[in-house]
């Protein structure tokens, strides 16, 4: 027990200096396709120590803190340097005029299931595929990209709205919580998909049960993330405009 509590202390203590390495780094070096490599790269090794460890709970749970960590940093690193930060996270900005556009007018993808439904699913189709083909390796790539995007968004609404608790409070909307706990359960199922076919390619066995109850939870989240985001979103978005402008709308 106490060597596992010490292989646990010692992988929060790397993803936390890894995330801290690697915000420091993309801001210093500001370009948009370098910040989600290095924020990635604080975190795999982590990642996939675990998958070949067969601790898939341990790890999810691991990737879970690690995305707290990296949207902590990358939050206050945009909030307090929003200049660099615009041309440091990518797409950053335009996620950011695009939600406070619909924030503000109601107008927007964020509040149409016809319209952010299509774009949910092909980055979850895209999401499993990277998971299966790069053992999750680019597909947390990609998944760092998109949490830092949403985290650049929610530095700007805390910094422009007239009540900034509540702006922190409720800018990361319930279901995007739900969407990263299943992208993360998926990318450490998957994972395990990716190693076993590699192994085939090498023509050796197959030492990793597939965690198929893991994936189930997975796409469960996922689609709770639809549905909850169809059923919440004009709820969230008047209580975003309270924070944001200081009135309901």
């Amino acid at each position: 027990m106490n060597k596992l509590n010490n292989h646990t202390e010692l992988a929060l203590l790397l993803l936390l200096i890894g995330v801290s390495l690697s915000t420091a780094g993309s801001f210093l070096i500001a370009n948009p396709w370098v910040t989600p490599f290095l924020g990635a790269a604080g975190a795999y090794p982590v990642f996939i120590a675990g998958i070949r460890g067969k601790q898939y709970i341990k790890t999810a749970v691991l990737m879970l803190i690690w995305g707290v960590f990296q949207s902590v940093a990358i939050g206050l690193a945009s909030a307090w340097f929003p200049e660099t930060a615009a041309m440091t996270i990518a797409k950053g900005p335009t996620v950011a005029t695009e939600t406070f556009r619909w924030i503000e007018t109601g107008e927007g993808v964020e509040g149409s299931i016809s319209l952010f439904l299509p774009n949910h699913v092909r980055n979850y189709v895209i999401f499993c595929g990277l998971c299966c083909i790069t053992v999750s390796s680019a597909a947390l790539l990609f998944g760092t990209y998109m949490l830092n995007y949403m985290n650049f968004y929610v530095a700007q609404l805390v910094t422009a709205s007239v009540n900034p608790l509540i702006a922190l409070a409720v800018g990361w909307p319930v279901w995007s919580m739900l969407r990263v706990i299943g992208f993360i359960l998926t990318g450490v199922a998957l994972a395990v998909v990716s190693l076993n076919l590699l192994a085939r390619l090498q023509h050796q066995p197959s030492r990793h049960v597939f965690p198929r109850r893991l994936l189930g939870i997975g796409i469960a989240f996922v689609v709770a993330d639809i549905v909850v985001k169809a059923t919440l979103a004009p709820l969230w978005r008047q209580m975003l405009h309270y924070a944001l402008f200081g009135s309901w709308d």
